[in-house]
């Protein structure tokens, strides 16, 4: 799967990890968008 591909997913699943009912979901949100946004834009 190519980097692209794979940042989109994670990037998706933090945006969705954000609305979770739990405490500190925020916090894994953040951490999966921002390596999400790192392999967006990691060069091939």
């Amino acid at each position: 799967m190519k980097n692209k591909n794979l940042a989109i997913i994670i990037v998706l699943l933090g945006v969705i990890a954000i609305f979770a009912k739990q405490d500190y979901a925020w916090v894994l949100s953040a951490i999966m968008i921002g390596i999400g946004s790192g392999l967006f834009f990691w060069r091939e």
